[in-house]
Protein backbone atom coordinates (compact mmCIF):
# COMPACT_ATOMS: atom_id res chain seq x y z
CA UNK A 1 0.00 0.00 0.00
CA UNK A 2 2.69 2.04 -1.02
CA UNK A 3 1.16 5.64 -1.75
CA UNK A 4 -2.10 4.61 -0.77
CA UNK A 5 -4.44 7.32 1.31
CA UNK A 6 -4.66 4.67 3.65
CA UNK A 7 -1.24 5.42 4.77
CA UNK A 8 -1.78 9.41 5.82
CA UNK A 9 -5.80 8.44 6.54
CA UNK A 10 -4.29 8.19 10.59
CA UNK A 11 -2.46 11.31 10.62
CA UNK A 12 -5.33 13.73 8.81
CA UNK A 13 -7.61 11.17 11.54
CA UNK A 14 -6.08 12.02 14.36
CA UNK A 15 -5.68 15.78 13.06
CA UNK A 16 -9.11 16.16 12.75
CA UNK A 17 -10.13 14.63 16.28
CA UNK A 18 -7.88 16.99 18.10
CA UNK A 19 -9.06 19.78 16.50
CA UNK A 20 -13.06 18.68 17.30
CA UNK A 21 -11.87 18.09 20.61
CA UNK A 22 -10.07 21.24 21.56
CA UNK A 23 -12.89 23.81 20.33
CA UNK A 24 -15.25 21.25 22.15
CA UNK A 25 -13.09 21.70 25.16
CA UNK A 26 -12.83 25.70 24.28
CA UNK A 27 -16.40 26.28 24.16
CA UNK A 28 -16.74 23.55 27.41
CA UNK A 29 -14.74 26.08 29.30
CA UNK A 30 -16.08 29.19 27.96
CA UNK A 31 -19.57 28.43 29.18
CA UNK A 32 -18.24 27.60 32.54
CA UNK A 33 -16.82 30.76 33.01
CA UNK A 34 -19.89 32.83 31.44
CA UNK A 35 -21.80 30.77 33.65
CA UNK A 36 -19.81 31.80 36.78
CA UNK A 37 -19.53 35.52 35.33
CA UNK A 38 -23.60 35.14 35.14
CA UNK A 39 -23.66 34.05 38.63
CA UNK A 40 -21.47 36.56 40.17
CA UNK A 41 -22.98 39.31 38.11
CA UNK A 42 -26.70 38.47 39.78
CA UNK A 43 -24.93 38.92 43.10
CA UNK A 44 -23.79 41.77 42.55
CA UNK A 45 -19.56 41.25 42.11
CA UNK A 46 -17.95 43.63 39.93
CA UNK A 47 -15.57 41.98 37.57
CA UNK A 48 -12.18 43.54 36.15
CA UNK A 49 -11.61 43.71 32.58
CA UNK A 50 -8.26 42.14 31.02
CA UNK A 51 -6.23 44.43 30.40
CA UNK A 52 -4.56 45.29 26.75
CA UNK A 53 -0.78 44.04 27.99
CA UNK A 54 -2.41 40.40 29.36
CA UNK A 55 -4.44 39.95 26.05
CA UNK A 56 -1.48 40.11 23.77
CA UNK A 57 0.35 38.34 26.41
CA UNK A 58 -1.92 35.63 26.36
CA UNK A 59 -1.76 35.42 22.44
CA UNK A 60 1.60 35.64 22.22
CA UNK A 61 1.79 32.06 24.76
CA UNK A 62 -0.54 30.82 22.82
CA UNK A 63 1.10 31.11 19.48
CA UNK A 64 4.40 30.09 20.92
CA UNK A 65 2.42 26.97 22.35
CA UNK A 66 1.28 26.34 18.82
CA UNK A 67 4.25 26.53 17.18
CA UNK A 68 6.11 24.16 19.70
CA UNK A 69 3.36 21.70 19.38
CA UNK A 70 3.89 21.71 15.48
CA UNK A 71 7.23 21.51 15.96
CA UNK A 72 7.41 18.69 18.18
CA UNK A 73 4.58 16.74 15.75
CA UNK A 74 7.00 17.52 13.02
CA UNK A 75 9.71 16.19 14.54
CA UNK A 76 7.78 12.81 15.47
CA UNK A 77 6.54 11.83 12.19
CA UNK A 78 9.93 12.30 10.63
CA UNK A 79 11.81 10.58 13.70
CA UNK A 80 9.21 7.46 13.00
CA UNK A 81 10.18 7.47 8.82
Amino acid sequence: MNGSWANSFPYFAGAFKLIVLGIGAYFSIKWHFDEERRVREAEGVVFNKLSFMKKLAMILVLAVLLVLLALLVIYATDRFY
